[in-house]
């Protein structure tokens, strides 16, 4: 039972230690893997050229979910209004 807690605390600083920036000040995030998941997942339209929340007022009938990076790599541009 104490090795599995030294375990997890030395998993967790070595998952904050690579999440440190060019600065070396380490952020601790405390997002759940459901809520990284949410925000990864942006919607696109066939015609558009900007990727968007969920429950944006642009999104039309063709509302097409892709990861965030996948948008990012496709050309694909922040929309102003719900700003995802």
């Amino acid at each position: 039972m104490i090795l599995r807690k030294i375990l997890m605390v030395l998993l967790a600083l070595s998952f904050a230690l690579s999440q440190a920036d060019a600065t070396g000040k380490v952020s601790f995030a405390h997002t759940s893997l459901s809520e990284t998941r949410k925000e990864s997942a942006v919607y696109i339209t066939k015609t558009g050229k900007k990727y968007h929340r969920d429950k944006c007022r642009y999104l039309s009938q063709s509302k097409i979910e892709i990861s965030l990076k996948d948008a990012k790599k496709n050309g694909y541009e922040a929309c102003k209004v719900c700003k995802p």
